[in-house]
């Protein structure tokens, strides 16, 4: 399917995001959702006892800084009142920086199994059988790793020069909610391109030639990268939510790269073993 414009490019991506859940059901895919279910008991135990050391630890400097003799009942309580304090900072700090960077956390820890759903998905879609190389899976994941390092550090970065913006006179006539959407399709630029770049290592893309083809899709990547980002904004529950949405944004990227003129073309240059 010839993509015409971003905006075909949107269209395709959402359409094959929402193809992606019977597609997981209907070939026995639906295993890999348990997976987002153990990493998220185990970053959210590690977490909140990561939490409790940390402010053991301040509540013991904070002991040691505000010493008082005072009889006074009330100045007795500082360092009690002070340390209390500091873990709730901490505890709203972890909350922010957790909600901020749990996206990124998602597609790193489990580039393994992202790896893994966008080869098989091409085998199912295609009716092929790509012969399994160790090596070679180990590559899918580091480069699924750097990407997403990558393009967290370019979000960053982006978001950095919104918020200076912001603060120049001549520049902030832009409002909050306009820069909020801004930083929104930043974001789901780069994780719809996170998800794509599966598809573009499994035929060997450099990742020059990965960039420029996300610029030329960039409809499709944001498409797919918006609904695992509006995921991650649902309270109390978004971080579960999105290794969910993380899993059907790979199936989803994989069925949209297969309609890729340019990646079909790649695929014509390896050996594949038919069904």
């Amino acid at each position: 399917m010839q993509q015409k414009s971003p905006i075909n490019g949107f269209n395709a991506g959402f359409r094959n995001f929402f193809k992606a859940i019977p597609f997981i059901f209907n070939n026995g895919l639906w295993w890999a959702f348990l997976i987002p279910i153990v990493l998220n008991l185990m970053l959210y135990f590690s977490g909140f006892a990561l939490m409790d050391s940390l402010g053991d630890m301040l509540g013991l400097k904070i002991d040691e800084w505000v010493k008082t003799d005072s009889e006074n009942g009330l100045m007795q309580l500082l360092p009690g009142f002070l340390a209390g304090f500091a873990k709730i900072l901490i505890q709203i700090g972890f909350f922010f920086i957790f909600a901020y960077f749990s996206g990124y956390v998602i597609l790193i820890l489990l580039s393994p199994l992202f790896a893994w759903l966008s080869e098989r998905t091409d085998q199912l879609l295609n009716k092929t059988n790509y012969p399994f190389q160790f090596k070679q899976f180990i590559r899918d994941i580091w480069r699924g790793m750097v990407i997403a390092l990558r393009n967290l550090i370019y979000e960053t970065g982006i978001i950095i020069l919104v918020f200076i913006a912001s603060l120049i006179p001549v520049l902030n006539f832009i409002s909050a909610p306009a820069g909020a959407v801004f930083i929104f399709i930043v974001s789901s630029y780069f994780y719809g391109f996170s998800y794509m770049d599966y598809t573009n290592e499994r035929v060997r893309l450099p990742v020059k030639d990965s960039i420029k083809l996300m610029r030329k899709y960039r409809g499709m990547a944001i498409a797919n990268g918006s609904l695992f980002s509006l995921s991650l904004l649902i309270p109390f529950c978004g971080v579960m939510l999105g290794g969910f949405t993380a899993i059907i944004a790979t199936v989803g990227a994989t069925l949209s790269m297969n309609e890729l003129p340019e990646i079909k073309e790649r695929t014509k240059n390896y050996q594949i073993t038919p069904n």
